[in-house]
């Protein structure tokens, strides 16, 4: 975005040629009475996953050496670059066998790790292609690239069968990225057209391949029919694709929705019998998603129609820590800590953020201007606008967090004019002396750059009075961005994310305190997060619940706001979405990898025209 610390076209940019790197580098315990196993790992070819892989493998073995086929059917079909993949892929083989020999101990000798070389249709409708997956293999391992290229290839094939013969008998089944989605017989097959993360919630904006009917548009015939795996998870921001899919799901499914599993990069889980999900790996969480078990309701609202629904039970699996094995049930979608069950929550009533004392209409921007919207700075002049008309001054004082902000001060202002502002605007810089007064005005816009900038705003008292003043005694006030996070009772002080670290800081995002919180200045009930798909911050949401667990938290998406008239609940204006995440009801921990744990967390969504006033069916 223009106003952001990354733009929106350079983000699309970055990812779309992430998609595009993809597509050309292709790229225990003891087992109950039903031996399956898959583990599905969420990306990448780190170590530890690729030795939580080889665990899983050795666990069903029957020795003396641990036998796995790697499959390279997601790499890419094209016959020129057939050799290249070939060598690529056994590259990635001798990775796994070095990998799985390093955790694999007596009686077994070590791993044997082949490459089967299945990169066409032909080459999976040939037996020989497939001849050394036998009644010996005790795993095979799908590596990453396309998945809907995997299945085109592998789909009701020779291949296929042999495969599903190996897993029946007890070959555990692994696989990275788009070797994790396969595992799913439902499986998401990317996004429509040029969506991408931040269009997740929207309907439609995800294709999914359903594996309930005879054609090939499926994940493999064995994978999960219970699942829905995503990859990727926390790194690329895919909540809202997994949540807007799983209610998709609903209806495909005769009211009963699949079980999201999001599993994020450089981590992997265990799920034993199709039945239990446990035992996560690597360096973060795998997250649960049900909409199930509190009957969450479904709608499509807004001119992008965006999922609004309520109550979604969700839980994030770190891996374990002594006497503290967490396991779900994919039957009963419970959770079991320590050997206890975790009893499913009972919801309280779900209120939007409130400003005590306000005396007019309050807009919480979560990025308004700078997009393709103008809905939210069009419903501001609109408002400031009919203060006129009822005695205000025509004019708007911007209060600006930083004077290195001229850029983004001259934006909003030109913003407001765009929208039909006629009246003067005037601007107020933290640090600056000035003889700018707020009373009287019709109404005044907050704009806050940087955490940086609002830690220091917010720390000068002459400011933050000015900031209090607006916002209790003006007709009209838009908070943007951090200062919208200011106004709460917590915000993050941690950099905003850049072109050339987002999906780290996305991943970071879900580990214990990452967010360097601080206190805003409490005006309004909750706390809250901006930019929330763009930045892909599904993680300070959790972090918020570990941190005041009595408090709802609230991420408003760019393009979006909420409205909050004085006296009135709060309703979502723009063309995204606003997430509550409720945990109330949750449990929270720390994981040995210093990930979120929790269970019984409780996600609400919802689109433009929702009013936050309740718990109450969208």
């Amino acid at each position: 975005m223009a106003l952001t610390s990354r733009s929106r076209a350079a983000h699309v940019l970055a990812f779309a040629t992430v998609a595009a790197c993809g597509l050309a580098l292709g790229g225990g315990a003891a087992q109950a009475a039903d031996p399956t196993t898959m583990t599905p790992i969420g990306g990448g070819y780190t170590l530890e996953t690729l030795q939580g892989f080889g665990r899983a493998a050795a666990d069903g073995a029957s020795g003396p050496t641990v036998d796995i086929v790697v499959v390279p059917s997601s790499y890419g079909d094209a016959p020129a670059d057939r050799e290249e993949n070939l060598v690529l892929a056994q590259q990635r083989t001798d990775e796994v066998d070095a990998a799985c020999d390093a955790v694999v101990a007596a009686p077994f000798t070590g791993c044997t790790a082949v490459l089967a070389p299945l990169l066409n249709r032909a080459d999976a409708d040939d037996p020989t292609s497939s001849a050394m997956i036998t009644d010996q293999t005790d795993g095979f391992f799908i590596l990453g690239g396309d998945q809907g290229l995997a299945m085109s290839i592998l789909a009701d094939s020779p291949a296929e069968a042999a495969m599903e013969a190996a897993f029946n008998r007890g070959a555990a089944v692994g696989g990275t990225s788009a070797g994790a989605a396969v595992e799913s017989r439902t499986m998401i097959n990317g996004y429509v057209g040029d969506l991408g993360p931040w269009d997740g919630l929207r309907q439609g904006s995800s294709i999914i391949w359903w594996g309930d009917d005879a054609d090939r548009e499926r994940g493999l015939r064995f994978g999960s029919d219970r699942a829905i795996y995503d990859q990727h998870f926390y790194q690329r921001g895919r909540f809202g694709r997994l949540l807007s899919t799983l209610a998709t799901s609903d209806a495909r499914f005769g009211g009963v929705s699949k079980v999201g599993v999001g599993v994020d990069y450089a981590t992997g889980i265990h799920n034993t019998a199709d039945t239990t999900l446990a035992r996560t790996f690597g360096a973060s969480s795998t997250a649960v998603l049900d909409l199930e078990s509190l009957s969450s309701p479904i709608a499509w609202v807004g001119p992008h129609k965006v999922l609004s629904t309520r109550n979604v039970v969700t839980h994030l699996l770190p891996p374990d820590s002594a006497g503290n094995a967490t396991a779900y049930d994919l039957t009963t979608r419970t959770v079991t800590r320590a050997g206890a069950p975790v009893a499913t929550p009972t919801p309280a009533p779900l209120t939007g953020p409130t400003v005590p004392g306000a005396a007019g209409a309050v807009h919480l921007g979560g990025d308004v201007v700078g997009g393709g919207s103008t809905a939210v700075v069009s419903q501001v002049v609109a408002d400031a606008t009919a203060a006129v008309a009822a005695g205000a001054q025509p004019r708007i004082v911007v209060l600006a967090a930083s004077s290195k902000d001229k850029k983004a001060t001259r934006a909003y202002t030109d913003a407001l004019v765009a929208a039909g502002w006629t009246g003067r605007t005037e601007v107020v810089e933290q640090g600056r002396k000035s003889r700018v007064v707020l009373g009287g005005a019709a109404g005044a816009v907050l704009v806050g750059e940087t955490p940086a900038s609002v830690a220091t705003a917010l720390a000068d008292p002459t400011f933050a009075a000015m900031v209090r003043t607006a916002v209790l005694t003006l007709p009209v006030v838009l908070a943007d961005r951090h200062l919208t996070a200011g106004l709460g009772t917590w915000f993050s002080t941690k950099a905003d994310p850049t072109e050339t670290n987002y999906e780290d800081e996305a991943i970071a995002n879900f580990r214990t305190g990452d967010g360097a919180w601080q206190r805003g200045l409490g005006l309004v009930t909750g706390s809250l997060v901006p930019s929330l798909t763009l930045d892909y911050r599904w993680g300070k949401l959790y972090d918020l619940g570990a941190l005041a667990p009595g408090q709802v938290a609230w991420g408003i998406s760019e393009d979006t706001a909420l409205r909050i008239p004085a006296g009135a609940s709060a309703t979502v204006t723009g063309d995204g979405s606003v997430v509550a995440l409720d945990p109330r009801a949750a449990q929270f921990w720390t994981g040995p990898n210093g990930a979120i744990g929790a269970a019984n967390v409780l996600l609400s969504t919802f689109g433009a025209g929702d009013a936050l006033a309740s718990t109450a069916r969208p």
